[in-house]
């Protein structure tokens, strides 16, 4: 037994001793390894130096860069956005469809309709107005019309039929049609 308790302390002492080695032998090896690309990365930046050829090329592309920057700047000052100006019968003509709109009580929920409304309305509307449908989660949809800063809009939800209106003077009207349950 005190032949194997000494075998066994022979074993771990050798591995110790093993470990010791390898560990102090890895730190060389990378402590080594650190300092060369420490070496090489402290080089390439003092090394920034460029051929004459490559800096020719260097410049030429940066006075190609400018120059393309002043052209750009050139041809924006040179553009000029025309807007359309708001007019006032437009925008009454989109709050009198949109009151026609409410005065139907249109409570269409079925989504195949939803074009068919959405063009009927659109044909009233001022000729710039935006309009786009859309569908949701649980058959909720609804059309979106809008003319400027007013807006029209159908919701088809869960729990009825809701319309939202915004006039030309930030003022919201709104109608419901909740579904008893």
């Amino acid at each position: 037994m005190m032949k194997f308790i000494f075998l066994i302390l022979i074993i771990a002492t050798l591995y110790i001793l093993w470990r010791w080695g390898a560990k102090h032998k890895i730190n060389a090896l990378f402590d080594e390894q650190h300092k060369a690309l420490s070496q090489l990365v402290k080089n390439e930046q003092e090394g920034d130096e460029l051929p004459e050829k490559s800096k020719a090329i260097k410049q030429a592309l940066d006075a190609e860069r400018l120059k393309t920057t002043e052209d750009v700047d050139q041809l924006a000052a040179q553009v000029s956005v025309v807007e359309m100006p708001v007019k006032e019968q437009d925008q009454r003509l989109f709050d009198e469809v949109a009151q026609l709109f409410f005065d139907q009580a249109i409570q269409a929920k079925d989504i195949q309709q939803a074009e068919k409304i959405q063009q009927e309305f659109l044909n009233k509307m001022p000729m710039n107005t935006q309009s786009q449908t859309g569908s949701f989660d649980f058959g909720e949809w609804s059309i979106f019309w809008s003319y400027h800063d007013q807006s029209l809009e159908y919701y088809v939800g869960r729990y009825g039929v809701f319309y939202a209106h915004v006039d030309r003077e930030g003022v919201e009207h709104k109608a419901e049609f909740k579904d008893r349950y």
